[in-house]
């Protein structure tokens, strides 16, 4: 239709399609389009983070290839991993409009998107414990219902964990310390569970790390609790003591090695779009927030 109407509009419209002078558009391939994303400096580093090797390229993408969100928070979740917001970094930088390129929130020199998604002292304690929670939640409410431990599910945002759930099978504990016969500093995990039929104990910690730091955040949260899961080992007569990295990054990247840890957890992979798409809502909401308040 749009070939047929191109070839009679002779001066019937303004747009004269048919004038010898037009020339059809050039569309680049998706190699061309995937090669002139990676080439730029700054909107190229999400590119680069989602094609790395470590990374689980479609399980990153799940929110767009599903259509879980409306349209303006994908563009919206978009235009922030291309880091192309109005912050006083990028209008000092980009626009170069003589903007002092100084953090209205925590007042230090750098407001970056990165610095608003993952590095803002003022956010830590308040936004971005809220976004770590709603992942935290996710998987200690499967946990419970995997153990019988609750008898109903409900919207992750409304699920309110229990300091302890305990019943015949297992205990669960959330955000509990662990007292230790020696001082340990790393000695509260976000969840911990008690398997008794496999005489067990299984220690949960989650993260959500900026995209480069996938793959190093992962790595932290497995070394950071080896010195408590041997003391766990001794203390409550189990045989063994695993620890549990839960990564995803504020951008949703998901490193191809969270399948196994899932695994571990006895928990079905469609967990990790219901946890993605929680870091991603949370995400946009801070940055909202962010951009709201004044400079």
């Amino acid at each position: 239709m749009h070939r047929d109407v191109v070839a009679v509009d002779r001066n019937l419209t303004p747009l004269s399609l048919a004038n010898e002078n037009w020339r059809k558009p050039v569309v680049l391939s998706t190699a061309d389009r995937k090669a002139a994303w990676e080439s730029k400096v700054l909107h190229g580093r999400f590119y680069k983070a989602l094609t790395g090797p470590d990374v689980d390229l479609l399980a990153s993408v799940n929110w767009l290839r599903f259509g879980d969100l409306f349209g303006e928070t994908e563009g919206f979740a978009c235009a922030i991993a291309d880091e192309v917001m109005m912050t006083n970094n990028y209008r000092k930088y980009i626009l170069k409009d003589g903007t002092v390129d100084i953090c209205r929130a925590c007042r230090r020199p750098g407001e970056s998107l990165r610095h608003i998604i993952s590095g803002c002292s003022h956010l830590a304690n308040g936004e971005y414990l809220h976004r770590h929670n709603l992942v935290a939640r996710i998987i200690h409410q499967q946990l419970a219902l995997l153990y019988g431990l609750v008898d109903r599910e409900v919207p992750y945002y409304k699920y309110l964990p229990a300091p302890v759930l305990e019943n015949g099978r297992a205990t669960l504990y959330w955000d509990r310390s662990i007292i230790t016969d020696r001082t340990i500093v790393a000695n509260k995990p976000d969840i911990v569970i008690i398997d008794r039929s496999q005489r067990r104990a299984v220690l949960v910690d989650i993260t959500i790390p900026h995209d480069e730091n996938l793959v190093e955040a992962e790595k932290d949260k497995s070394s950071k609790y080896l010195d408590l899961a041997h003391e766990i080992t001794a203390m409550w007569d189990v045989d063994s003591t695993i620890i549990v990295p839960i990564v995803v990054s504020v951008n949703g990247l998901i490193a191809k090695s969270l399948d196994q840890h899932l695994e571990r957890l006895s928990l079905g992979g469609w967990i990790k779009g219901q946890m993605q798409k929680a870091v991603i809502l949370d995400t946009a909401r801070i940055v909202r927030r962010f951009l709201s308040l004044r400079p």
